[in-house]
C-alpha cells in the first residue's frame, strides 16, 4: 500500500469519529465563577491526553500520521459549564497528529483539530530516555512536552503539558503507563453574565494513563487506553500509520 492510500484509509476510518464531538454551545449560558475552574481542569485533562500511544520514540527518519480520540463519559460533578448536572452530557475530542523522528533521540510532532467552533493547534517534542529498540521484553521510556492554543466563539485557551511514559514490548501487545501534568490558561470570550467577560482561569491538574499498543498490518498500529484526571476516568483510542 503506497503513501497516499494509507492516508486515505486512515482518514476514511476516522471520518465518522470526527463528527461525533459534543457541543460547547452550552458554555455561553451556563458558565459561572464557580464552575469555570472545573471546566478548565476537565478540558486541560482531555487536551493533555492521547499525545502518546507508547513509550518508544520513532527514531531518526521515522514518520507517523495518526488520528486520536479522547472520550469522557461524565465530567467532574462540579463542572456544569456546559449544562446542569442532570443534563451534563459526555464529551468527545478528536485530534490529528503527525510525528517525525529527529536526531538525538528526539521526535517532533504537531497536532490540530477544528470542529464545533473550536480550532486548536500545537505540537511538542518527545525525548527517548532509552535508545529505541524493537527487541521483545524490553522497557522503553520517554518524556513528552507539548504546547497548544485554541479559540472558540465563547472561550480561548493556552495549554501546556509534560509527561513521563514507560512501555514494555511483548510479541503481541505493548502495554504502557504514563503520568503527566497539564497547565492551562482559559479566557472567557462570551458569557451571559457580563462580569465574566475576559475572565481568566489558571489551572494545573495531574493526569495518568494506562493502555496497550497493538501492531496491525500495513505498518499500522492501534492503542486503547484509560486516562485519569479531574473528571475521573476517560478513554483514548489512537490509530496510526508509519511510513
Amino acid at each position: 500500500m503506497n503513501f497516499f492510500k494509507k492516508i486515505l484509509l486512515l482518514l476514511f476510518i476516522f471520518t465518522p469519529v470526527l463528527t461525533m464531538a459534543s457541543s460547547f454551545d452550552g458554555f455561553y449560558n451556563n458558565i459561572s465563577k464557580e464552575n469555570l475552574p472545573y471546566f478548565a481542569k476537565d478540558l486541560a485533562g482531555m487536551l493533555g491526553a492521547s499525545s502518546y500511544s507508547t513509550g518508544r520514540i520513532l527514531g531518526w527518519g521515522g514518520f507517523q500520521l495518526s488520528a486520536h480520540g479522547v472520550y469522557v463519559q461524565r465530567l467532574n460533578k462540579n463542572d456544569t459549564a456546559l449544562g446542569p448536572r442532570n443534563e451534563n452530557k459526555n464529551l468527545f475530542m478528536p485530534l490529528i497528529q503527525g510525528e517525525i523522528g529527529l536526531p538525538f533521540r528526539l521526535d517532533g510532532f504537531i497536532r490540530a483539530i477544528s470542529y464545533d467552533g473550536l480550532t486548536l493547534a500545537g505540537g511538542g517534542l518527545k525525548w527517548g530516555i532509552t535508545r529505541p529498540r524493537d527487541e521483545n521484553y524490553t522497557f522503553q521510556t520517554m518524556l513528552v512536552a507539548m504546547a497548544q492554543a485554541g479559540v472558540h466563539r465563547d472561550f480561548s485557551l493556552t495549554h501546556y503539558s509534560g509527561n513521563l511514559v514507560i512501555s514494555f514490548k511483548t510479541p503481541y501487545v505493548t502495554p504502557y503507563i504514563g503520568g503527566g501534568v497539564d497547565y492551562m490558561v482559559l479566557t472567557v470570550e462570551g458569557a451571559k453574565t457580563a462580569a465574566l467577560q475576559n475572565k481568566k482561569s489558571y489551572t494545573t491538574t495531574p493526569r495518568g494513563t494506562a493502555g496497550i499498543n497493538i501492531k496491525l498490518p500495513m505498518y499500522m498500529d492501534m492503542s486503547l487506553a484509560a486516562n485519569f484526571a479531574s473528571y475521573g476516568v476517560g478513554y483514548e483510542a489512537n490509530l496510526g500509520v508509519r511510513f
